[in-house]
């Protein structure tokens, strides 16, 4: 890339014309008014314009306007993108519906690399980032018609090696014997396929690249003629004159004319521009309104995502590393209750095919003991569930394809099996111990299981029946459908109760940042399909609401509501799930909530239960608390300090709850959750990089947050802060820092294990006349918990 194809432009205009590169400019400070074919429109700072091949373009700018112009070569961007005719939409004016973060910031990189060396590696380096960001992003696919794909093969490669080799003597009967074939044969192949004699296309490609030549090159005319394939200046001038109706002298002098060598003012500007981005960059750009609370204005806090937890499946707690990784978070996170699914799983070998004569819940035991001896009251999803260890959310990709052969082939069969079941739990742990326990008739909305195509009320009542019959006091829910999914199944399984005398103690649900959509057609048992990423959005609140709105309308009786199984991520292969990004949606989530359930429970406690054969590397994107080695992630801080909040509830907003405890502490939980840009939701979940994590959000600017508190006791206060960002305590940095090596050592782990840990700062204020006041910033994405002691 040549020096004069990034341009840096003030006090010029262009009158109306076309060419054949792209053209791409960055408006950095004052105001632009732009034409393209015809539709005209004003720019402004920061706004990206991108000017395809061959469009009718002008542009006038307002005083002292500065820009930056690029060029990017049209032949060699259709050899990389493999379309023969390239269109691109990016407009951030016309279409900003579209994202423009990333493009931004590798513009303004570009910027300042170009201000350190304009000829530099660093700068065709990153030309050729802004090349890939805009194929990925940008390519208007509807436009772009005319794929290589389309155009006979044999010509696809002819035209490969005129771009290739125009520059050295090209004639007819070369490419005739290169390709087997007679020279007249070729020509009048050749003609059919693109329209125009060979002699003609090859003479085409040369004048079009002496023209960028004598536009963005010092080179003399006879060295442009000759390095473009001409065999002498007379034959290049008269060519050109030919096709452009000018000679090339005349033509540089045009060119020459209508743009300018960039000034040394203009320099000046974009250094000035530069520092005053960067000053921007990092001063603090969102400030929320002071808040305001009253200490003598708490009440009780119904907190539903502090005792509660979602470790998976039966199957899944035979493993010694999971149990070791639930015994951390019992202990550590204050859990009281475990939910745990599909106790009639095959892997653990109660029966022989669809034996219901001869059962050993042995291995079923084994896990409720580990469970007890904890200290927790297992809650028993009654389902036929296996664990899909998903990769991407809207692909049918999974990381291992389970069988999913049904379990059960009859109602019969279910509740001979059930029946022994809570035989054997009743005689083995007593029925006062089991009755302590809860119970989940889990109801399978795609029928893909043998229990899933019973009849669901017939499963339930049966279900509830068995149970009762041993355990009159058991507690039991259902039906883990959540208010938002398509047709009106929930909404009918909720009529059907509430008049009931069965009718459940609880009522459960399970909430995704995904929308639910009914296949029109109905595909190897699957009837929804999973759209739309929206982890960043108050997913769980608009659950909530839905489901209470459902109640409402059908006026069921006052029922406590667990919300069973939640998560910001389906994917078990997302970076994006290992980073302080996700422990702040997760926060979130939970204020949201605060109040709104009886029971919270995320979904998955251990990397190690979706590890498999490409899970070599330390993180892997799954959607546990802890990784597959033990090292503790931001998700699992995010637990650990909301399971720090005081008894009472102060107040609490859009970026923090606050709480006290018998009044003489309090406890303030902040973060700073950022949204998803359009680029995010674009991608596979599984392709995200962890270099690509930085610009996947519609800003990173910082957060302040003053805090004002009321009726504090008088004196002098300790405020201890422990803080999880990009800088601290995030085990994705500390990952960076060793390489990101795949394979680690084992001290390694033990390394990592004890540096990704919270910051903790202490510090002493003092109250005025009983009102505390300190001020907290947050970076993007970090969390912080804040005691006053």
């Amino acid at each position: 890339m040549e020096k004069q194809k990034i341009q840096i432009l003030s006090n010029i205009q262009e009158a109306p014309h076309s060419h054949k590169n792209i053209e791409l400019l960055y408006i950095l400070i004052g105001k632009v008014d732009i034409t393209i074919n015809g539709e005209s429109f004003q720019a402004n700072s920061k706004d990206i314009i991108l000017i395809n091949s061959e469009e009718i373009h002008a542009w006038k700018e307002h005083g002292n306007a500065l820009l930056c112009r690029m060029y990017v070569d049209y032949y060699k961007l259709k050899q990389v993108i493999k379309k023969e005719k390239v269109v691109f939409k990016c407009n951030s004016i016309i279409n900003p519906e579209i994202d423009y973060a990333r493009l931004r910031y590798i513009l303004e990189t570009i910027l300042r690399k170009y201000q350190e060396e304009p000829d530099g590696f660093w700068v065709k380096s990153l030309y050729y980032s802004l090349l890939e960001a805009l194929k990925a992003q940008y390519l208007d696919k509807e436009r772009s018609l005319d794929d290589y794909e389309t155009i006979n093969g044999k010509v696809k490669d002819v035209l490969d090696y005129i771009q290739n080799n125009y520059q050295r003597t090209l004639n007819l009967s070369e490419i005739a014997k290169r390709y087997y074939i007679s020279e007249s044969a070729f020509s009048r192949f050749f003609k059919r396929e693109i329209g125009v004699g060979f002699t003609e296309y090859v003479r085409n490609v040369r004048l079009e690249h002496a023209k960028e030549e004598l536009q963005f090159s010092n080179q003399s005319i006879t060295e442009i003629s000759y390095d473009c394939g001409f065999s002498n200046i007379s034959v290049f001038n008269k060519n050109f004159k030919q096709v452009f109706s000018i000679t090339p002298k005349e033509y540089r002098k045009n060119i020459k004319q209508k743009e300018t060598v960039p000034q040394e003012s203009d320099m000046i500007g974009l250094a000035t521009y530069l520092e005053y981005s960067q000053k921007k960059k990092q001063q603090i750009e969102k400030t929320e309104q002071k808040i305001c609370l009253d200490l003598q204005q708490s009440r009780l806090l119904k907190n539903a995502a502090k005792t509660s937890m979602n470790v998976g499946m039966f199957a899944d707690l035979l493993e010694a590393k999971v149990q070791k990784h639930v015994a951390t978070a019992i202990e550590n996170l204050g859990l009281k209750y475990i939910h745990i699914a599909n106790p009639f799983d095959p892997v653990l070998k109660i029966r022989s095919g669809h034996e219901t004569e001869q059962m050993n819940f042995e291995k079923v035991d084994s896990v409720l003991d580990f469970l007890l001896e904890q200290g927790v009251c297992p809650v028993l999803e009654l389902s036929e569930r296996r664990r899909k260890m998903i990769v991407t959310i809207g692909s049918d990709d999974v990381l291992e394809k389970t069988k999913m052969e049904p379990v059960f082939l009859s109602l019969e069969e279910w509740e001979q099996v059930l029946t022994a079941l809570i035989e054997h739990l009743t005689e083995y742990y007593t029925a006062k111990e089991v009755s302590k326990w809860m119970f989940e008739i889990w109801c399978d909305p795609e029928q893909v299981t043998g229990i899933g195509k019973i009849p669901y009320k017939k499963l339930y009542k049966r279900t509830w029946q068995i149970i009762k019959r041993y355990i009159p006091e058991a507690k039991i829910g259902g039906s883990g459908l959540n208010a938002t999914m398509p047709g009106n199944v929930l909404r009918e399984q909720l009529c059907w109760w509430k008049d009931r005398y069965d009718r459940p103690d609880f009522l459960t649900f399970m909430s995704y940042p995904y929308q639910v959509e009914r296949q029109e057609e109905q595909v190897a048992g699957k009837q929804y399909s999973l759209l739309s990423i929206e982890s960043d959005t108050h997913f769980v609140k608009q659950d909530i609401d839905a489901y209470h709105a459902l109640l409402d309308s059908i006026e069921y009786p006052a029922t406590p509501i667990w919300l069973t199984e939640w998560n910001t991520s389906l994917s078990e292969r997302n970076i994006y799930n290992d980073s302080c990004a996700k422990a702040c949606h997760m926060l979130m989530q939970m204020v949201d909530a605060t109040e709104e359930l009886d029971q919270m429970n995320y979904s998955s406690i251990s990397d190690w239960t979706v590890q498999y054969f490409d899970s070599t590397s330390p993180l892997i994107g799954a959607t546990g608390l802890i990784t597959k080695d033990g090292i503790l992630k931001p998700a699992y801080y995010a637990m650990e300090f909301w399971g720090w909040m005081g008894e009472r509830l102060i107040g609490k907003g859009q970026h923090y709850i606050a709480t006290s405890q018998h009044r003489e502490t309090i406890q303030i939980l902040a973060f700073n959750a950022k949204q998803f840009s359009y680029s995010y939701n674009m991608k596979a979940e599984n392709s995200l990089e962890v270099k690509e994590l930085p610009f996947i959000f519609k800003n990173n600017d910082k957060l302040k947050l003053q805090f004002e508190l009321k009726n504090m006791r008088e004196g002098k206060h300790k405020i201890c802060m422990y803080r999880v960002s990009e800088s601290c305590g995030n085990v994705l940095a500390e990952w960076g820092k060793l390489g990101y090596s795949k394979e680690l050592m084992r001290s390694e782990i033990s390394y990592l294990k004890q540096i990704c840990i919270p910051r903790m700062e202490v510090r002493y204020m003092q109250t005025k006349k009983d009102i505390l006041e300190f001020e907290l910033v947050l970076e993007s994405n970090e969390m912080a918990f804040v005691q006053i002691l």
